[in-house]
């Protein structure tokens, strides 16, 4: 059985190269130019219309007057690519003039081929004012955020170091250490703070430590207030630790109204001439000090006292110890807990570490502890770490 004849196909012929051209320039969505060998403009698309100005974008006009403020860099690479007819591309070009008015393009060169010799050149313009500004906007923005971070950093570190002593003192007859990491990268201005210093009865000195509720800029005022104040009164005849804590207490209620609070522990420490460390140590809603005997036996020091700040009555009480010999006294806040404990903080925890500690001096305990706590001379906490060790000192 004979195929079915095909019928016919009749197929529209091809656009014409003139068609061709005339879209290309009447569609392109950058500058589109055609030079001669001089560099004379023979035909221009209405986007390049657009960026030269109608009456630099016309025939013959040589290619330097289309955009005169372009650098010399854009006529040399045109004439580069007549000499040596490889294209270019993605070459970024900036007017001349002030930065405010300048405009920054996109340029590409590509040699036209008839009968095998450079006849011409296309010429491209793209403008990227808009996205160069941006770019450069948002560039001057994250070098000022970055200046600002570090401007911040810097001050959070120079306010957070006037708040702690920048060494502690020599009491005789004793053997201070501390350590304090704070809390992430340091940026914030955390409440932890400690001290140490002579009182008014000769051979007498204070210990404190505590904790401000809360970060920042009210806190770091919270915690100025703490320890002056407790330096203030510690000269008063007659100071006491409760007494002295209360008193604390009573600066926060007249001069703070917001809801935050100090946790404390204030220890009166008397060395004496038999070697012995003479404490009396009172608690106000802070983590009880760790006593470490010499045999590695744990004793925390616990006092009736809630938080001040909150309630007129702190109800504070006090508890005397002694240490003697290889015995050490651990105070702590509770970014130690914390750090001890990743699930949650916990008192046994640390006092098993405690007991532990090899027999050594102030110093090493407090390296030791970081140590344990996995928190290295550079290592970062969840909340602040502050530490001071006291024990008696060596051949007393």
């Amino acid at each position: 059985m004979a195929e079915p004849s095909s019928p016919d196909i009749v197929r529209a012929p091809g656009p014409s190269a003139d068609a061709a051209l005339h879209s290309l320039f009447e569609e392109a969505d950058v500058g589109l130019a055609l030079l001669d060998c001089e560099l004379a403009l023979v035909r221009s698309s209405p986007v390049l219309e657009r960026i030269t100005g109608p009456e630099a974008a016309r025939a013959g006009r040589p290619a330097a007057e289309l955009v005169p403020a372009l650098p010399v860099a854009a006529i040399e690479a045109l004439r580069g690519v007549l000499a040596g007819g490889s294209a270019v591309r993605g070459l970024e070009l900036t007017e001349t003039g002030g930065p405010s008015e300048s405009r920054t393009f996109v340029c590409g060169c590509f040699p036209v081929h008839e009968d095998g010799v450079i006849a011409g050149l296309w010429w491209t313009l793209r403008e990227v004012t808009a996205d160069r500004r941006e770019r450069a906007a948002g560039e001057r923005l994250n070098l000022e955020l970055h200046q600002e971070l570090e401007d911040e950093h810097r001050i959070v570190e120079q306010l957070g170091t006037s708040l702690l002593p920048d060494s502690l003192p020599s009491v005789p007859g004793a053997d201070l250490a501390s350590g304090f990491i704070p809390a992430g990268d340091g940026n914030e201005i955390g409440g932890d703070f400690y001290d140490v210093f002579r009182v008014g009865t000769p051979r007498c000195w204070m210990v404190v430590i505590g904790d401000v509720c809360g970060k920042g800029a009210e806190a770091a005022s919270l915690t100025a207030l703490a320890r002056y104040t407790l330096r203030a009164a510690a000269i008063q005849e007659g100071a006491e630790p409760a007494k002295l804590l209360a008193q604390l207490n009573e600066a926060i209620l007249r001069q703070h109204r917001d809801d935050r609070f100090v946790t404390a522990v204030c220890a009166f420490l008397e060395p004496g001439h038999d070697g012995v460390l003479r404490l009396t140590v009172s608690v106000a809603g802070h983590p009880p000090p760790l006593v470490v005997r010499a045999d590695g036996a744990v004793e925390p020091i616990r006092t009736e006292g809630t938080l001040l700040g909150v309630w007129d009555d702190a109800g504070l009480t006090e508890t005397e110890t002694e240490l003697e010999g290889e015995d050490r006294m651990v105070l702590y806040t509770d970014g130690v807990l914390e750090a001890h404990a990743p699930d949650g903080p916990f008192e046994e925890g640390l006092e098993r570490a405690v007991s532990e500690l090899a027999p050594q001096d102030a110093a090493s305990t407090v390296a030791a502890l970081r140590r344990g706590l996995g928190l290295g001379t550079g290592g970062a906490a969840r909340d602040d770490v502050a530490i001071l060790v006291v024990r008696p000192a060596a051949g007393q």
